[in-house]
């Protein structure tokens, strides 16, 4: 097992000072988005094992079989996942993750279009889909997927928005969304955004228990302006998480993380799918398309013990939350990456070798071929491992 040194990505969205705060670390004075432990081959961590820091790829790489033990078929002998912390001063953009299919072809049709892999134009970095958990660390406020469609109506409504907006799921249900959604980012019907914003600032949501959606209207209009996407934020559920508890998002949920601190963790892939409300590329068609109405509902997950391991359908990643509290890991399946929150975690060999003591904003990475060892969570910590075949 070794410490694992995360990469820290500067986006502008991030908070200047809370994963300095996490680390115990001075901030650089940049925005300070997320940070990466895992082996994405975009922004590798590593590991320092005596002669200067190796990137997990890399080490990966030179011998799958020894880090990745059964996991190694998941991903092609790549890391199944990605963990990270996240900290947003300033919502996210309105996007959606891609399945399997829609990621494969996608990545295949921009390699084709000889779209640099690093070009702002790029959607999609990579041909993996991504499943993903978001486990609030501070309060966390986020939209994920649609409202219930009489719900959507109702507010809809009380909002100002076009009678005809949601003519397709008034008539079709759930299986239209991809269609309204499409509507909207074309900037259909005329005029939408305008009676919406018209009506939030009149303070109308308040009588029909409305008023923090309108707010939250009027607050991203003044970060983007015009943006077609306005339209979609009263017909999307607004979610507000304590620490501990989790969504998991399947590919193809409409979502857009608003503020908050969190640990996120996913398939190992960085392709996001975006329709507006960011400065980044927007791919209107991808994302109607990657919408999926059948997806499993985002439900709030609530930790109900100091050891709990949160439900998540996917077989790159499980994730278990350890609130001063210990485990002995004897059957792995794989690879584990354990994160420190809060206070401190101890992770001691089974046989013989050296523990490792996380602080908070540590990391270890323990390879398969570690076998057994234990964890003593003084604080809090989260443990992230391969998910069941087949999930």
């Amino acid at each position: 097992m070794d410490h694992l040194r995360g990469r820290l990505q500067h986006y502008d969205w991030g908070s200047p000072t809370a994963l300095a705060e996490l680390r115990a670390v001075e901030p650089t004075g940049r925005p300070e988005a997320e940070v990466w432990f895992g082996a994405h081959p975009s922004s590798p961590a590593t590991v320092d094992r005596g002669s200067g820091p190796e990137a997990l790829d890399a080490l990966i790489a030179a011998d799958p079989s020894s880090h990745l033990g059964p996991a190694a078929g998941l991903r092609s002998g790549t890391l199944p996942y990605l963990v990270k912390f996240l900290a947003a001063d300033a919502p996210l953009s309105i996007q959606a993750h891609p399945d399997r299919a829609t990621a494969e072809a996608g990545f295949v049709a921009e390699n084709d279009a000889d779209v640099s892999p690093d070009s702002p134009e790029r959607t999609f970095r990579d041909a993996g889909a991504k499943p993903e958990l978001v486990v609030a660390v501070t309060p966390f406020r986020t939209l994920c997927g649609f409202r219930p469609v009489d719900e959507a109506i109702r507010v809809s409504s009380a909002l100002g928005l076009p009678d005809d907006l949601l003519a397709a799921v008034r008539t079709r249900g759930p299986v239209a969304w991809a269609e309204v959604v499409g509507r909207i980012l074309a900037g259909h019907p005329d005029g939408a955004v305008e009676a919406l914003l018209q009506r939030c600032g009149e303070g109308v949501g308040a009588t029909g228990g409305w008023s923090g959606t309108a707010d939250l209207v009027l607050e991203l209009s003044g970060r983007f302006p015009g943006d077609p996407a306005l339209a979609l934020v009263p017909l999307l559920a607004e979610h507000h998480l304590e620490s501990g508890e989790a969504l998991f998002l399947a590919p193809g949920v409409l979502h857009a993380y608003l503020g908050g601190v969190a640990v996120e963790v996913m398939a190992a892939s960085d392709n996001v799918v975006r329709g507006g409300l960011t400065g980044k590329h927007v791919d209107v068609d991808r994302l109607v398309g990657a919408i999926d109405p059948e997806a499993p509902e985002a439900t709030v997950q609530r930790p109900g013990d100091r050891l709990h391991l949160y439900d998540v359908p996917a077989e790159e990643f499980s994730v278990w939350r350890l609130d001063g509290a210990g485990v002995d890991v004897d059957d792995r399946s794989g690879p584990d990456i354990v994160v420190c929150v809060d206070g401190s975690a101890f992770l001691s060999p089974t046989g013989t070798g050296v523990g490792l003591d996380l602080a908070p904003g540590g990391a270890a990475w323990i390879p398969h071929a570690d076998g057994p060892y234990r964890i003593d969570a003084g604080g809090l910590a989260y443990r992230v491992t391969v998910g069941e075949p087949g999930a």
